[in-house]
């Protein structure tokens, strides 16, 4: 019997070194593309349409140094362009550590589709990558010199996960928020606008989405107030100006909820806004700190101006967008019973929407920094 077990565990012991020592599978890094980043374009020019689908990956030219290469590749469809990267490339390509695919406008507004599925069937694929959509070509964006990161994806990777911390922004911008948003009942994908500006990646706004399709660029001092609508659990900063010297500002936490009814055939829906918060600049009210009174009038009127705010972005979402961009579309389903033949963009468009904005100062700040002129 102790034979048999000194057997046992000399065949497993020579199993764990074959796998762990094969050098299948273990190439160093030198010989590796291992992809940051992926933009798509379109090439208009083509009778036929035709993919650019470049990929960003890390160099190691020399011991401690990490820099980045292009890899471009044009095809009649997405796996064309995989076969013609092979060509070019003397490495072997991973994909799966990827940070972010970037999509020009073009492709966007032709439609995501065929990505969409290639992205479902790799098993490779990182669930976790961040979408956006670019102005221009992607490629551009990718290519795009950052000075604090090796490359443009590190940066955006950085900047859209830092992002969710002002404009109530969500984290629903990744490769499996669009597998669960395009074409589902009652959704609308969301994803980050970016541009170049200044000679900076810039996020200036979102992009909207009717199934795979992008409908509308939605520029962010607009966008903050349908993220307010669209999220919940999400941060930001809303403010009561008068002019240049008069202002307050409070920033915090949202909480969002959905109430839908549907009275003789049409739908009425009822969203409530309560925004949670602390005073983090104050040049309007000197007896802020010590007057209760003057803090509920600041709270009435920033309730009644992000309300108003919020009907603007709303009656221009029903005349100009023509798209469910709140996913009101999936509150009414989940109340009243699904139907994929149901048009929820048309019915949320047409219907009644009532927004109510309710805000708690729940923290003044350290103090109030006042001085009169003289």
């Amino acid at each position: 019997m102790k034979r048999y077990s000194l057997l046992i565990i000399s065949i497993s012991c020579i199993i764990i070194y074959t796998i762990f020592n094969s050098s299948y599978g273990n190439l160093p890094l030198e010989k590796v593309d291992i992809c940051s980043g992926l933009s798509f374009d379109l090439i208009a020019s083509s009778p036929v349409i035709e993919y650019n689908v470049a990929a960003s990956a890390y160099a190691f030219p020399k011991k401690d140094e990490v820099s980045s290469v292009i890899l471009e590749a044009i095809g009649k469809n997405i796996p064309d362009t995989r076969s013609a990267r092979s060509t070019i490339s003397s490495k072997e390509f991973l994909l799966g550590l990827q940070k972010v695919f970037i999509f020009s406008e073009a492709v966007a507004t032709n439609g995501i589709n065929p990505i969409v599925d290639m992205m479902f069937s790799n098993q490779q694929m990182n669930d976790s990558t961040w979408i956006v959509v670019c102005k221009g070509k992607a490629i551009d964006m990718l290519k795009f010199k950052v000075v604090d990161a090796t490359t443009s994806s590190d940066h955006i990777d950085g900047l859209v996960e830092s992002s969710i911390e002002q404009n109530f922004m969500s984290t629903d911008y990744k490769v499996v928020d669009m597998f669960v948003r395009v074409g589902s009942e009652g959704r609308n994908l969301v994803v980050p606008y970016l541009e170049i500006l200044n000679n900076k990646i810039t996020l200036s706004g979102m992009a909207v989405f009717k199934k795979d399709k992008m409908v509308a660029k939605i520029p962010m001092e607009e966008a903050m107030y349908m993220n307010l609508l669209r999220n919940n659990k999400v941060k930001g900063i809303l403010t009561l100006q008068k002019d240049s010297l008069q202002l307050i500002s409070t920033y915090g936490d949202v909480k969002r909820k959905v109430h839908c009814e549907k009275i003789n055939g049409k739908y009425k829906f009822n969203i409530d806004i309560e925004f949670k918060g602390q005073v983090v600049n104050n040049t309007m009210y000197k007896d802020f700190m010590i007057n209760p009174k003057t803090i509920e009038k600041y709270t009435h009127e920033l309730e009644e101006q992000t309300e108003k705010r919020c009907n603007e972005f709303i009656n221009k979402m029903q005349n100009e967008y023509k798209t469910d961009c709140l996913e009101l579309g999936r509150d009414a389903a989940a109340a009243f019973g699904r139907n994929p033949e149901t048009n929820w963009d048309n019915i949320v468009c047409n219907a009644d929407i009532k927004v109510n904005v309710k805000v708690r100062v729940n923290n003044l700040g350290r103090g109030q920094f006042l001085f009169e002129d003289k």
